[in-house]
Protein backbone atom coordinates (compact mmCIF):
# COMPACT_ATOMS: atom_id res chain seq x y z
CA UNK A 1 0.00 0.00 0.00
CA UNK A 2 3.00 2.32 0.12
CA UNK A 3 2.81 5.08 -2.41
CA UNK A 4 -0.97 5.17 -2.88
CA UNK A 5 -2.64 8.57 -3.14
CA UNK A 6 -5.22 9.27 -0.48
CA UNK A 7 -8.29 11.43 -0.68
CA UNK A 8 -8.95 12.63 2.83
CA UNK A 9 -5.31 13.01 3.92
CA UNK A 10 -6.00 12.42 7.63
CA UNK A 11 -2.61 11.88 9.29
CA UNK A 12 -2.06 10.25 12.66
CA UNK A 13 1.33 10.04 14.37
CA UNK A 14 1.70 7.47 17.13
CA UNK A 15 4.12 5.08 18.81
CA UNK A 16 4.62 1.95 16.74
CA UNK A 17 3.39 -1.39 17.98
CA UNK A 18 4.47 -4.91 17.06
CA UNK A 19 1.86 -5.18 14.29
CA UNK A 20 3.58 -2.30 12.43
CA UNK A 21 6.96 -4.00 11.93
CA UNK A 22 6.18 -5.54 8.53
CA UNK A 23 4.97 -2.23 7.05
CA UNK A 24 7.94 -0.35 8.56
CA UNK A 25 10.33 -2.86 6.96
CA UNK A 26 8.56 -2.52 3.60
CA UNK A 27 8.77 1.29 3.73
CA UNK A 28 12.45 1.24 4.72
CA UNK A 29 13.42 -1.23 2.00
CA UNK A 30 11.36 0.66 -0.61
CA UNK A 31 13.12 3.92 0.27
CA UNK A 32 16.58 2.36 0.56
CA UNK A 33 16.25 0.89 -2.93
CA UNK A 34 16.24 4.54 -4.06
CA UNK A 35 18.66 6.13 -1.59
CA UNK A 36 21.02 3.24 -0.74
CA UNK A 37 20.58 0.70 -3.59
CA UNK A 38 23.80 -1.23 -2.92
CA UNK A 39 22.89 -1.68 0.74
CA UNK A 40 19.23 -2.44 -0.02
CA UNK A 41 20.32 -5.41 -2.15
CA UNK A 42 21.98 -6.88 0.96
CA UNK A 43 18.88 -6.60 3.15
CA UNK A 44 16.79 -9.64 3.96
CA UNK A 45 13.18 -8.43 4.36
CA UNK A 46 12.42 -10.97 7.08
CA UNK A 47 15.54 -9.92 9.02
CA UNK A 48 14.63 -6.22 8.70
CA UNK A 49 11.09 -6.95 9.88
CA UNK A 50 12.42 -8.98 12.82
CA UNK A 51 14.79 -6.18 13.84
CA UNK A 52 11.93 -3.66 13.75
CA UNK A 53 9.72 -5.98 15.80
CA UNK A 54 12.49 -6.21 18.40
CA UNK A 55 13.09 -2.43 18.40
CA UNK A 56 9.38 -1.77 18.88
CA UNK A 57 8.90 -4.25 21.72
CA UNK A 58 12.10 -3.00 23.41
CA UNK A 59 10.96 0.64 23.52
CA UNK A 60 11.57 2.25 26.86
CA UNK A 61 13.99 4.72 28.32
CA UNK A 62 16.45 4.14 25.44
CA UNK A 63 14.23 5.26 22.57
CA UNK A 64 11.02 5.11 20.61
CA UNK A 65 9.75 4.16 17.16
CA UNK A 66 7.05 6.43 15.76
CA UNK A 67 4.86 5.96 12.72
CA UNK A 68 2.64 8.24 10.72
CA UNK A 69 -0.48 6.82 9.15
CA UNK A 70 -2.58 8.47 6.49
CA UNK A 71 -6.14 7.18 6.48
CA UNK A 72 -4.95 4.14 8.42
CA UNK A 73 -2.04 3.25 6.10
CA UNK A 74 1.57 3.53 7.30
CA UNK A 75 3.29 6.29 5.29
CA UNK A 76 6.20 7.31 7.53
CA UNK A 77 8.45 6.12 10.33
CA UNK A 78 10.98 7.72 12.66
CA UNK A 79 13.23 6.20 15.29
CA UNK A 80 14.74 8.28 18.07
CA UNK A 81 17.20 7.12 20.71
CA UNK A 82 18.01 8.82 24.01
CA UNK A 83 21.51 9.13 25.46
CA UNK A 84 21.38 11.36 28.52
CA UNK A 85 21.07 14.93 27.19
CA UNK A 86 21.44 14.02 23.52
CA UNK A 87 18.76 12.40 21.39
CA UNK A 88 19.68 10.65 18.15
CA UNK A 89 17.28 10.59 15.23
CA UNK A 90 18.46 7.27 13.83
CA UNK A 91 15.88 7.00 11.03
CA UNK A 92 13.18 9.01 9.33
CA UNK A 93 11.49 7.63 6.22
CA UNK A 94 8.43 8.83 4.30
CA UNK A 95 6.69 7.07 1.40
CA UNK A 96 8.39 8.41 -1.75
CA UNK A 97 5.32 9.90 -3.42
CA UNK A 98 4.11 11.53 -0.20
CA UNK A 99 7.18 13.61 0.56
CA UNK A 100 6.61 17.33 1.00
CA UNK A 101 3.15 16.68 2.50
CA UNK A 102 4.16 17.41 6.13
CA UNK A 103 4.50 13.73 7.13
CA UNK A 104 8.24 14.14 7.80
CA UNK A 105 7.58 17.31 9.80
CA UNK A 106 4.96 15.55 11.93
CA UNK A 107 7.36 12.70 12.66
CA UNK A 108 10.25 15.05 13.35
CA UNK A 109 8.16 17.13 15.78
CA UNK A 110 6.93 14.02 17.59
CA UNK A 111 10.50 12.66 17.86
CA UNK A 112 11.78 16.00 19.18
CA UNK A 113 8.95 16.14 21.72
CA UNK A 114 9.72 12.62 22.98
CA UNK A 115 13.43 13.38 23.20
CA UNK A 116 12.78 16.63 25.08
CA UNK A 117 10.41 14.91 27.53
CA UNK A 118 13.14 12.30 28.12
CA UNK A 119 15.57 15.02 29.21
CA UNK A 120 17.42 15.61 25.95
CA UNK A 121 18.51 19.18 25.20
CA UNK A 122 19.82 18.42 21.72
CA UNK A 123 18.92 16.12 18.86
CA UNK A 124 21.43 14.81 16.32
CA UNK A 125 21.20 12.91 13.05
CA UNK A 126 23.80 11.36 10.73
CA UNK A 127 23.17 11.65 6.99
CA UNK A 128 25.12 10.35 4.05
CA UNK A 129 26.86 13.26 2.32
CA UNK A 130 24.82 12.63 -0.82
CA UNK A 131 21.43 12.76 0.93
CA UNK A 132 20.75 16.30 -0.26
CA UNK A 133 16.95 16.16 0.12
CA UNK A 134 17.25 14.92 3.70
CA UNK A 135 19.75 17.64 4.50
CA UNK A 136 17.55 20.35 2.97
CA UNK A 137 14.57 19.04 4.91
CA UNK A 138 16.38 19.10 8.25
CA UNK A 139 17.95 22.50 7.59
CA UNK A 140 14.53 23.91 6.68
CA UNK A 141 13.33 22.95 10.17
CA UNK A 142 16.20 24.62 12.01
CA UNK A 143 18.87 21.92 12.04
CA UNK A 144 22.49 22.80 11.28
CA UNK A 145 25.69 20.99 10.41
CA UNK A 146 27.71 20.25 13.54
CA UNK A 147 31.03 19.95 11.71
CA UNK A 148 31.44 16.29 12.69
CA UNK A 149 31.77 13.63 10.02
CA UNK A 150 32.37 9.89 9.88
CA UNK A 151 33.02 7.14 7.36
CA UNK A 152 31.27 3.77 7.58
CA UNK A 153 31.89 0.56 5.68
CA UNK A 154 29.46 -2.26 4.96
CA UNK A 155 30.61 -5.70 3.90
CA UNK A 156 29.09 -7.20 0.75
CA UNK A 157 28.70 -10.69 -0.62
CA UNK A 158 32.00 -10.11 -2.41
CA UNK A 159 34.79 -10.42 0.23
CA UNK A 160 36.95 -8.04 -1.83
CA UNK A 161 34.34 -5.27 -1.87
CA UNK A 162 33.08 -2.96 0.86
CA UNK A 163 30.46 -0.24 0.50
CA UNK A 164 31.81 2.95 2.03
CA UNK A 165 29.64 5.93 2.95
CA UNK A 166 30.69 9.32 4.24
CA UNK A 167 28.31 10.96 6.68
CA UNK A 168 27.82 14.38 8.22
CA UNK A 169 26.11 15.15 11.51
CA UNK A 170 23.26 17.61 11.78
CA UNK A 171 22.02 18.89 15.14
CA UNK A 172 19.24 20.98 16.60
CA UNK A 173 18.56 22.38 20.06
CA UNK A 174 15.54 21.21 22.02
CA UNK A 175 15.88 23.86 24.70
CA UNK A 176 13.00 26.26 25.01
CA UNK A 177 13.48 29.87 25.90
Amino acid sequence: MIGRRYRSDVDTTRLADATDSDQIALLQITNWKRSHPEIARLLDPEDVQSQWAHAITDQGTRGRVLICERDGVLVGVAAVEFDQEIGHLSLIEVAPDLRRTLIGSRLLNAAADLAHRSGCVRLSCWLNEDQHDGRLFLESTGWGISGASRTLGTATDDPDRTIVVHQIELITSLETE
